[in-house]
């Protein structure tokens, strides 16, 4: 008899062992896809010549990802294409708020080519929030 409930207390204990194990490879799991960075896929940029100027209206964001050059810090979505864009300290103000608030912005700036020959990106000269 002490041999039957020995064998039940022994299951018992395997059981929740096993159900400790599946827990944290699970937790461990989730850390491990919470940690994964996403990919955005590439800005469809309109390429254009060198100096050319950019005046559009749209929204801007954060850019995500690698840019192709350092200066990049923002997509820009206008009623054209994706656009890259590299701003001063006082246009980096204005675009992040814009970005955070969700408004568009009025931009004005030129075309510059980046270190890589598909590297293309606006240059801004001016941006302002715009209704």
């Amino acid at each position: 008899m002490l041999r039957s409930s020995e064998s039940g207390i022994f299951e018992a204990l395997r059981m929740k062992e096993f159900l400790l194990s599946v827990l944290v490879a699970a937790a461990v799991l989730t850390e491990m896809a919470g940690c994964a960075q996403i990919k955005k896929p590439a800005s469809q940029v309109r390429a254009a010549a060198v100096g050319l100027r950019f005046d559009q209206v749209g929204w801007v964001s954060l850019y995500a990802g690698e840019p192709c050059t350092p200066q990049i810090m923002f997509d820009f979505d206008g009623t054209r294409s994706t656009v890259s864009l590299a701003a001063a300290r006082r246009e980096t103000d204005i675009l992040t708020a814009a970005a955070n608030k969700n408004q568009r912005v009025h931009i004005l700036g030129r075309w510059r080519r980046g270190g890589q020959s598909n590297c293309s990106y606006v240059q801004v000269t001016s941006a302002e929030l715009s209704r």
